[in-house]
């Protein structure tokens, strides 16, 4: 499928529209960001065992590290603090079974109150780049109170099904990450959508744009290594502008590519 959209564009209609509503997004974004629900909201962990030492990591993507050596010592990172203990052998299988748990509560507190975050924050910048001036800061907070508990089902089934692809192998997690790039809005736009149809119509909708979505995202890698560089802090004053560009995507790829295309959605429900 031939994209129709460029880059250029969508950030032109971004910035267009950011003139107008800048700092209430900043908001939107400091409480999504706060909440749990910033632009990586999904959960997930990894562990790794280094063949040559030993040592044993297991982090999780909100910025959550657990790690044990061969020299006896313990360590967690948090994107608030770091603490390193020496520590007897037999005490670690305690650490290792806190550190699960709290690994446990972060899931499943993305999966109830994150991830509908994330769905809200959509919902509020797909009404504020349609136009819908009156969008204040508390859209964020509407999907709460219409099909919640489906909203909690998909997003956990997207997060799940892009898990166990990039188990099978990354590249095709990465494929399917892509692939259901379009779920969150397709929500925001009807939360009483199945996750079957929801990953069904943002498979159609990305076929033949997945790589163009990646260099999209990859546009925005001078922003990110910028506010890395600030401490962490700038990439909160980027976020609301690559929330509209990715919005103005979705409309873009909702509208199809001019020839009537539908993907089944038959009302904007906003």
């Amino acid at each position: 499928m031939t994209t129709f959209w460029t880059r250029q564009e969508l950030k032109e209609r971004a910035k267009a529209g950011l003139r107008v509503f800048y700092w209430q997004a900043f908001l939107v974004c400091l409480i999504a960001a706060f909440l749990g629900a910033g632009t990586e909201s999904s959960f997930n962990f990894r562990s790794r065992t280094d063949a040559r030492t030993g040592d044993m990591t297991i982090s999780s993507n909100p910025g959550i590290t657990f790690s044990y050596g061969d020299q006896e010592q313990i360590s967690v990172r948090t994107p608030f603090f770091q603490v390193t203990r020496s520590i007897e052998p037999g005490i670690v299988s305690l650490f290792l079974k806190i550190f699960l748990v709290i690994l446990i509560v972060i899931a499943v507190a993305g999966a109830l109150v994150s991830n509908v975050l994330q769905v809200g924050k959509k919902r509020y910048f797909l009404k504020k780049t349609a136009g819908i001036c009156e969008t204040g800061p508390g859209e964020m907070f509407s999907a709460f109170s219409e099909a919640y508990w489906n909203q909690v089902l998909v997003m956990f089934q997207q997060q799940l099904y892009i898990f166990l692809w990039t188990l099978l192998l990354v590249i095709p997690g990465i494929i399917k990450s892509y692939e259901y790039y379009m779920v969150p809005y397709l929500l925001a736009e009807n939360p009483h959508l199945t996750g079957a149809e929801a990953r069904e119509l943002s498979s159609r909708m990305t076929e033949g744009s997945k790589w163009d979505i990646f260099v999209l995202e990859l546009s925005f890698i001078g922003w990110d290594i910028l506010g890395i560089l600030l401490f962490g802090i700038g990439r909160i004053f980027v976020a609301p502008y690559k929330e509209a560009v990715y919005a103005e995507l979705y409309h873009k790829m909702s509208e199809g590519s001019g020839k009537g295309m539908n993907y089944g959605i038959q009302d904007f429900t906003l």
